[in-house]
């Protein structure tokens, strides 16, 4: 009987790397992984895959594996561990994505998701769709999802979802059949030198396709308009089947096939549209509100028709799909005051948010309390959050979440000046935690609408005012 492969995960309860470490155990590697902390949202999951969880650190865990599975984070937090050293002395390091790449999307015909917003949720809502269109695909994505138990799904067929992240490039080890591309910014300052940098790695990309060879793509998005511009001759030469969806912005672009939506009505609950493509129109409703979410599930429509999924089984989908957590996540609603949380840490993200709230809930008065994620993103947005945060009625900005710059000697941002530039009448600057739960039990009221934005431990402060308006602290 052939060895089982070993593979560590360190960093297991990440949202990227359980999905993975799930998988790959499935897919028949021998896999243990060590956190911090084990007790996560993934712990159970992990427990009940028969995967052995150790908590904290040490060399003593790869003495025998195969395979050293991180996450890049790792590399800017503790690039002189014991663990890492070792395995890289011993040839066996690679991100989670490596590993992916290399192992469980073998031999898989794999649709991936890019861009610098959505790609979490249309990953999803693109293996609900496939799941419902009877296609049976395996799905990783960074997220949570209920009906799953987590943000991944393992089927029997060869097809294989999963999210793309630009960061440190991830997404170059993936080689998709099918790659989509919601949007394209600047971002990750900490990595990418400018919005240039971002384009070439998109670009990079793109030049990973194989197989089919089909490329779905935003075009209301600048960025990827000047990509499509400035690889139309590589696209051709190519044969690569280049699909456009938008809303505003049509591109002169000789596009295979285009989808046009019209957004028709957004209430608390959905989103319609009106879709028109070659020769016909259909109405479509989504279980999601705001534009950006009608942008993103246009990417998992073109991709469902171009596998053969059947359009009334993608309109169900899209009807039932509430999205995932952390995505707008409606957490409580207490006395008729909803409170969400929401993983926006981009300035154009924060915007997209307000924007939707704003035209679903009209009338309403909308909190937005905001932890600034990374210190160099807040530098290089600090105006362009400003003008998105400007959107709310009443803001809030907290202590920022430094993550992979935590060991790093940024200089610190200004935030008070920040509220004076958003608005000094309705902005504050508030680090204490429980001082921002009672500023806002003592201002909200029946009706309003409370927004806890951030990607690093908001969802933590979401509880915390959750707590506070039941009267539990």
């Amino acid at each position: 009987m052939e060895r089982k492969i070993k593979v560590h995960f360190m960093g297991i309860c990440g949202s990227g790397a359980a999905p993975i470490a799930i998988l790959a155990k499935n897919y028949g590697f021998d896999v243990s992984g060590c956190d911090l902390n084990i007790s996560g949202y993934y712990k159970d999951a992990l427990v009940d895959n028969n995967i052995d969880l150790i908590k904290g650190h040490d060399v003593s865990h790869i003495a025998d594996i195969d395979i050293l599975a991180i996450s890049p984070a790792i590399l800017d937090i503790s690039p002189d561990h014991p663990e890492i050293v070792e395995a890289k002395k011993r040839g066996i390091l690679m991100t989670w994505q490596e590993f992916s790449a290399k192992y469980v999307q073998k031999d898989k015909f794999v649709v991936s998701i890019a861009g610098t917003h959505g790609k979490s949720t249309t990953t999803v809502l693109m293996g609900l769709v496939l799941e419902n269109g009877g296609i049976d695909p395996s799905v990783e994505a960074g997220t949570t999802f209920k009906n799953w138990g987590g943000g991944y799904r393992l089927g029997k067929s060869n097809y294989f979802v999963c999210e793309a992240d630009e960061f440190n490039n991830n997404f170059l080890n993936y080689s998709p059949s099918i790659a989509v591309i919601n949007n394209v910014e600047m971002d990750h300052p900490e990595f990418f030198k400018d919005v240039d940098d971002v384009k070439n790695s998109f670009k990079n990309f793109i030049k990973k396709l194989k197989g089919p060879k089909t490329l779905i793509v935003n075009e209301d998005s600048l960025a990827i308009r000047e990509i499509l511009c400035e690889l139309k001759d590589w696209l051709e030469q190519e044969k690569v089947r280049v699909i456009g969806y938008y809303i505003d912005n049509k591109l002169d672009f000789p596009f295979a096939i285009e989808y046009k939506a019209e957004l028709t009505s957004n209430t608390p609950e959905y989103s319609s549209f009106r879709l028109n493509y070659g020769d016909k129109e259909d109405i479509f409703e989504l279980g999601l509100i705001g534009k950006h979410n009608v942008e993103n599930s246009l990417g998992v429509l073109a991709t469902a028709l171009e596998l053969g999924v059947d359009l009334a089984s993608i309109k169900n989908s899209f009807k039932s799909f509430k999205g995932v957590g952390r995505r707008l996540e409606l957490v409580a609603d207490i006395e008729d005051i909803k409170i969400f949380d929401d993983f926006a840490h981009h300035p154009t993200a924060v915007a997209a948010t307000l924007d939707s709230i704003k035209l679903s809930f009209p009338g309403k008065k909308v909190f937005a309390v905001f932890e600034p994620h990374q210190l160099s993103r807040a530098k290089l947005f600090f105006n362009e959050f400003a003008d998105a945060l400007r959107k709310a009625d009443r803001v809030i900005i907290t202590k920022p979440f430094l993550g992979r710059e935590a060991y790093k000697n940024i200089e610190p941002v200004d935030l008070n000046k920040m509220c004076s530039v958003i608005d000094k009448n309705k902005a504050d600057y508030i680090e204490n935690s429980e001082e921002i739960c009672s500023t806002v039990h003592s201002e909200a009221k029946k009706g309003d609408i409370i927004i806890v934005f951030g990607a690093g431990n908001s969802y933590k402060l979401s509880r915390q005012i959750i707590d506070v308006l039941q009267g539990k602290r």
